[in-house]
């Protein structure tokens, strides 16, 4: 990149540096105004020590030198006022006064320093040194647009020439000052666009650099919350997969020792049925209790083949309404006799592959839990509805909810909190949402547990 050679700006850019570019100059002229009001002071304290000396009667000038600084002092002091009661602290805060109260500054500084070297110096034999300071103190103070900067210089370079042609009576003379006036103005307005130049070249490039960096945080950010996603999802995948594996362990026990445990089992009941009949009425109490506690270990054995994955399941086009429609009765029956309520809120879902009898089994251990965990006079909601590219079967309950560490240890096999439970339930639960590919979630408060079942459309529906 050239020494004058830019990127192009675009309107953002262009605006911000902008403001930031005024919000300087304006600083810079509250800064520029203390200086000039400061050694103003020193200027009339000589004033007045040349006034001791007598020099003010040997030449008016020194008369017009004194005026001037009182012009001097009282526009400095209230440009001084100016800036403190309108202040801009950030480029939200300039406006279009700002910036033309920079220019009238400068514009007044210029001319003002042309006035007193091409007229009120020369009056008094002193050299024209206060232009030339004028001249460069702005051009490097403040960063003024091309345009501006040539039409402040141009004019004060006018006005020093009109000032110059009215004081100074040797032609001779007045084009040396006109020689050296031109020159210094084009050296300053040279300055003053270099300046600028590398002003904007280096706002230009914190501007880039500020987007580039803002650019780089928020892909760091989005790669970050990607990371975060995958590492949550790795670890419910790793846990789902950890559970899945201690059910199909658990199944495949459940299946190779099933029918070994079930025969001997079944003989023994039968025989303790032929005992029975043959016993006096006072052992008869003892074979029921056995005989029930064989039904019961045979129920557990039932409850323990269904949570195996390598169980066929027979998958067909079923409407999820239609199947709790069809096990409401069996529902209703339970919530009478436990004395609890039930509400179903079926909304339009599409049709999924679907196991009946599974599904059927899902909801009866999902509401009778609901049913468990509730006092008498609690209710259990069952909805369906559909979102995203699933179909969603929530059952609800009003019972204390579900503490911490137990919502841990959901779905695995003989964990359970009931004192006759088997812990069964909710593996069985989990290993018929598996091998349909949906998944379980829960939520729970102390107002009540909710349980979302959640099976994917087929992209046939």
């Amino acid at each position: 990149m050239g020494l004058f050679q830019l990127q192009p700006l675009d309107k953002n850019a262009e605006t911000a540096i902008d403001g930031i570019i005024s919000c300087d100059n304006y600083n810079r002229t509250r800064q520029f105004a203390i200086i000039l009001f400061l050694a103003n002071l020193i200027f009339l304290m000589i004033d007045f020590n040349n006034r001791a000396k007598g020099l003010w009667a040997i030449s008016d000038g020194y008369y017009y030198v004194f005026y001037s600084h009182i012009v001097l002092g009282f526009v400095t002091l209230m440009s001084i006022l100016v800036t403190y009661k309108v202040t801009a602290h950030s480029t939200s805060e300039i406006t279009l006064f700002h910036k033309l109260y920079v220019i009238l500054f400068a514009f007044f500084a210029l001319n003002y320093s042309a006035v007193i070297s091409g007229w009120v110096s020369l009056e008094i034999n002193r050299p024209n040194n206060v232009y030339l300071i004028a001249c460069y103190s702005v051009a490097i103070l403040y960063n003024l647009k091309s345009k501006i900067a040539a039409f402040l210089y141009g004019l004060s370079c006018i006005n020093f020439m009109i000032c110059l042609t009215i004081s100074q009576e040797d032609p001779y003379l007045s084009f040396g000052h006109y020689l050296d006036v031109f020159l210094l103005v084009v050296i300053a307005y040279f300055l003053s666009t270099v300046l600028l130049k590398y002003k904007l070249r280096n706002l230009l490039q914190n501007h880039y650099l500020e987007d580039l960096v803002l650019e780089r945080t928020r892909e760091m950010q989005v790669a970050n919350d990607l990371l975060k996603k995958e590492i949550i999802e790795r670890k419910r995948t790793e846990s789902e997969m950890a559970r899945l594996e201690k059910l199909n362990l658990i199944g495949e026990m459940a299946a190779s020792i099933s029918h070994e445990v079930r025969n001997p089992m079944t003989t023994v009941k039968g025989f303790l049925q032929l005992l029975k009949d043959k016993q006096g009425s006072r052992d008869k109490e003892f074979f029921n209790i056995m005989i029930e506690e064989l039904d019961r270990a045979n129920s557990i054995l039932t409850e323990f083949l269904s949570i195996t994955r390598n169980k066929p399941t027979a998958l067909e086009c079923h409407n999820i309404n239609d199947i709790v429609i069809s096990t409401l009765p069996l529902l209703q029956a339970d919530a009478q006799n436990n004395d609890k309520l039930l509400n179903a809120e079926l909304n339009d879902v599409s049709d999924l592959q679907l196991d009946v009898q599974e599904i059927r089994q899902l909801l009866l251990n999902l509401v009778r839990n609901g049913f468990e965990a509730m006092s008498s006079g609690g209710q259990v909601s069952i909805r369906t509805y559909s979102s995203n590219g699933e179909v969603v079967l929530v059952v609800s309950d009003e019972g204390t909810g579900i503490e911490e560490i137990v919502l841990k240890k959901l779905g695995t096999p003989f964990y359970t909190t009931k004192e006759k439970g088997t812990g069964l339930g909710l593996a069985v639960c989990y290993g018929i949402v598996s091998r349909h590919n949906g998944r379980i979630s829960v939520e729970t408060s102390p107002s009540g547990s909710t349980f979302y079942v959640y099976f994917k459309l087929d992209d046939r529906n």
